[in-house]
C-alpha cells in the first residue's frame, strides 16, 4: 500500500473516488505503479459519519506486488480518520466520536508501536536523508512507515 497527501476526492453516488495528483513508485523496488482497477474501503470520519471511498489498485511493473493507494486521511487496517487518532494520541479528546474502550485500544496500539515508527524515521533519515520535525505529527510518522513498506498490520 502506498498513501498520498495530494488528491482530491471525487464524488460518485454515494461513494467517494480517490483521484490522486501523486506520482508513486513501487515501496518495494521503486519502479512504476499501473492502475489494475479499483476497491471500496471504509472509515469513519471525525464527525462519526460513516464514508465509503473507491481506492485504486496498483501493480509494479517490475516486482509484480499489488499495492492499495490510500489517502493520508486514512490510517492502515484501521477504521476511524488519521484525524480522530491523531486527536487521541495527543489527548486531545473532547470532541472524538469514540468511546472510552476505543480511546484505551488506540492508545495501546500506539504505545505498542511508536518505537518501531521511530526507529523506521531514524533509519530514513540515515539512508536515504529525509528530514521530519522534531515532533512528527502522528499522520506524518504513518505516511513515512507505510511509503516505506515497513508498516506493521498485525
Amino acid at each position: 500500500m502506498v498513501i498520498v497527501r495530494d488528491y482530491w476526492l471525487k464524488e460518485v453516488g454515494s461513494f467517494f473516488r480517490v483521484c490522486s495528483l501523486e506520482i508513486i513508485g513501487c515501496p518495494i523496488c521503486g519502479h512504476k505503479l499501473i492502475v489494475i482497477g479499483t476497491r471500496k474501503r471504509g472509515f469513519i470520519n471525525a464527525a462519526g459519519e460513516k464514508i465509503t471511498l473507491i481506492i485504486r489498485r496498483l501493480r509494479c511493473k517490475e516486482c509484480k506486488k499489488i499495492h492499495h493507494e490510500l489517502p493520508d486521511r486514512i490510517v492502515p487496517y484501521k477504521r476511524h480518520c488519521a484525524d480522530t487518532y491523531e486527536k487521541i494520541i495527543t489527548d486531545d479528546v473532547d470532541d472524538v466520536c469514540c468511546d472510552d474502550n476505543m480511546i484505551r485500544r488506540v492508545k495501546a496500539w500506539w504505545a505498542s508501536r511508536i518505537l518501531h515508527f521511530e526507529s523506521v524515521l531514524s533509519s530514513l533519515r540515515e539512508k536515504y536523508g529525509m528530514v521530519f520535525s522534531d515532533h512528527p505529527a502522528p499522520k506524518e510518522i504513518v505516511r513515512a512507515v507505510v511509503n516505506a513498506h515497513l508498516w506493521i498490520h498485525t
